[in-house]
């Protein structure tokens, strides 16, 4: 699966086989796939999915770093978690969501080594890393940063949703306003209400 981690972060996401826009590239019958990944500056996070022999579907967090010559490194990873429902039935996403355009499903801290000199402990900068289920009727999540912090992504963005996962990553002090925005012709239009998402100073 590091492989998997480590093809995504260098070439981006694929786009789905087969079903919705919104569905996960491969079907996991053909193995993990890969969910959705996040890049900023020198570091990056790869979120897979992937069936085991009981049918139960776990999430997997990979993560990696830019070398001095602009490589990744051997992704490594950071941890996992069974989803509790079958990701690839849009009936079970819409049963989790329960009406609302998209939810928090995981989160977890972990203490990365990124190399900058400025990093807290020694090359080492901690992360909260947060896994979001999105519903179909989702074409886009605006991301806007509230917080002090300044980073590659200060600011307000917005990003197409590519599989039912979609992966936001935090540092110490951020704090992120998430909305789920849908095409209405020519116009894009918020649905439902916004998250919000804080990482507290160490």
């Amino acid at each position: 699966m590091a492989d998997i981690a480590l093809d995504a972060l260098q070439v981006g996401m694929l786009q789905p086989t087969s079903g919705t826009r919104n569905s996960l590239p491969i079907s996991l019958a053909e193995g993990p796939a890969a969910a959705d990944v996040w890049i900023e500056n020198n570091l990056g996070l790869a979120l897979l999915v992937h069936r085991r022999s009981d049918g139960l579907v776990p999430e997997e967090l990979y993560h990696s770093v830019l070398n001095s010559n602009g490589n990744w490194l051997q992704c490594e990873h950071l941890g996992g978690a069974i989803l509790g429902f079958d990701i690839e039935v849009p009936a079970a996403i819409e049963d989790v969501l329960a009406g609302a355009p998209m939810a928090v499903l995981s989160e977890s801290e972990s203490l990365i080594y990124t190399g900058r000199n400025d990093a807290e402990e020694e090359g080492y900068e901690s992360t909260r890393a947060v896994t979001v289920l999105v519903g179909s009727k989702v074409d886009l999540i605006e991301i806007e940063d509230l917080s002090q912090v300044i980073t590659v992504r200060s600011g307000r963005f917005t990003t197409d949703v590519k599989s039912p996962l979609m992966l936001l990553v935090l540092r110490p002090g951020q704090k992120l306003r998430v909305s789920a925005l849908r095409h209405e012709g020519s116009s894009l239009v918020r649905i439902g209400s916004a998250m919000k998402l804080f990482f507290a100073e160490r």
